[in-house]
């Protein structure tokens, strides 16, 4: 897994410094100017173009300052999806995962009967949880303790080890779990 994070923080370096010296070349502006209006070296700024270096939030903020561009067009994919819609379908009884696979939360939707039951529709794996009732009456169960939801109501629970549910009459929901808490 360490070896997948770094690969993932190299990558994102290099695309996060490609793009600043995008924006640097195309305003004409040399690596001196930038450096200066940044308040970093000029080797650090070329070490953090050619993905070397990660900075820090502070750092990047004073660099895409000095280059006049907004932090969030660094920090995206150009060919990334941006944007993804999913429909909660109130008649379609089951659980579907709906959240882009590159998204550090994984969003359910699911509808069930009254009667039905079963574990957390998303993986546990130390994340934090939280489910809304849209419509319905349904139990969640979060390390031994019940809770009765119903429409309008929601519960979220920090790193639980178990979540189970049961609809006690037809229920539609959102379940989200966030990504893994590091250190537990």
């Amino acid at each position: 897994m360490a070896s997948k994070e770094a690969e993932h923080t190299r990558t994102l370096a290099a695309r996060v410094g490609a793009r600043l010296r995008k924006r640097r070349t195309e305003t004409g502006r040399t690596l001196a100017e930038v450096a200066r209006a940044a308040d970093v070296s000029v080797s650090y700024l070329s070490a953090v173009e050619h993905g070397a270096n990660v900075p820090s939030l502070p750092v990047l903020a004073r660099i895409v300052h000095a280059l006049g561009v907004p932090i969030a067009e660094v920090l995206r994919g150009e060919d990334e999806m941006r944007l993804r819609r999913s429909r909660l379908e109130p008649d379609t009884v089951g659980a579907r995962v709906v959240s882009h696979p590159d998204l550090q939360l994984d969003v359910a939707f699911l509808v069930a009967e009254a009667g039905e039951g079963g574990a957390c529709p998303l993986a546990l794996e130390q994340s934090d949880v939280f489910v809304y009732l849209r419509s319905g009456c349904l139990e969640v169960t979060v390390d031994g303790e019940t809770w009765e939801l119903r429409s309008g109501d929601a519960l979220d629970a920090a790193a639980p080890a178990a979540v189970s549910w049961r609809a006690l009459e037809r229920c539609v929901s959102v379940w989200a779990a966030g990504v893994p808490r590091r250190g537990l």
